[in-house]
């Protein structure tokens, strides 16, 4: 059984802990991390992973950009693998992250769901086809609770067209401007409201048509689906930085 201690027990923290009860067999929760200790969720919760004496194979963090890099130094002085799930990582905790994958394996990824990592490939396979002559636009849909906008997820999207196709302005606002679009713009658009779990679309706009690539989150559980096998793969693996590609190939 895999011992897994989770860090963040908010909506997805707790969806992992649902998901991992319905196969105790190949999971067990052993611990959770979290400000709020007052709750019983089966496990002892401390508000520090160092207060933690639980031995464990694997942490996941499912908290707030501005707890990851406590989380990755905690993590490195216990010496346990990592997946890291929370999106808006600043320059300075992607540092951090980065010294210590040399240290400790770390399975980092903006989304964990293999359906929005294949649509990422699609995208790029599109936008290279396409450059040039459709415009490129990335709509995203969450729940009114999601602090960051746009997404981490509508971020990865538009890093992997970026790379495939080369330089691109990001725009993020358009309520200033008075002026045509330019050829060289990809629109970032983020609707918030509700209880909806998360959908992306990447739209190309060209002479007479449209083509638009979307994944719709109907449910949490993909998400947790993901970290949990991520925690399977990372638990075994060596020193290093580990993400989706990994997953799938494995």
């Amino acid at each position: 059984m895999l011992k897994i201690i989770v860090h963040g027990l908010g909506r997805l923290g707790r969806s992992v802990c649902d998901l991992a009860a319905t196969d105790t067999s190949e999971y067990g929760i052993v611990a959770g991390i979290d400000i709020a200790t007052d709750t019983d969720p089966g496990f002892p919760v401390y508000t520090d992973l160092a207060d933690c004496t639980q031995a464990a194979h694997v942490v996941v963090d499912c908290s707030v950009a501005p707890a990851v890099r406590g989380v990755v130094s905690r993590a490195l002085a216990k010496r346990l693998p990592l997946v890291i799930c929370t999106t808006a990582l600043d320059d300075a905790t992607m540092a951090t992250i980065h010294a210590a994958a040399q240290e400790i394996p770390i399975f980092l990824s903006a989304n964990m769901s293999i359906g929005i990592h294949l649509m990422s490939r699609l995208s790029q396979m599109a936008a290279k086809a396409l450059s040039g002559a459709y415009d490129i636009e990335i709509i995203e849909k969450h729940h009114g609770g999601k602090l960051d906008a746009p997404s981490g997820t509508a971020n990865m999207l538009a890093t992997g067209i970026v790379d495939t196709i080369g330089d691109r302005d990001l725009v993020y606002d358009r309520s200033g401007r008075r002026q045509k679009r330019a050829a060289t713009e990809i629109g970032m658009h983020a609707i918030r409201g509700g209880s909806m779990v998360g959908e992306h679309t990447v739209l190309f706009a060209g002479e007479g048509e449209t083509l638009e690539i979307t994944h719709n989150a109907s449910s949490r559980e993909i998400y947790a689906r993901g970290i949990l096998r991520a925690a399977k793969l990372v638990a075994t693996k060596p020193a290093g930085l580990y993400g989706m590609d990994d997953l799938l190939h494995e």
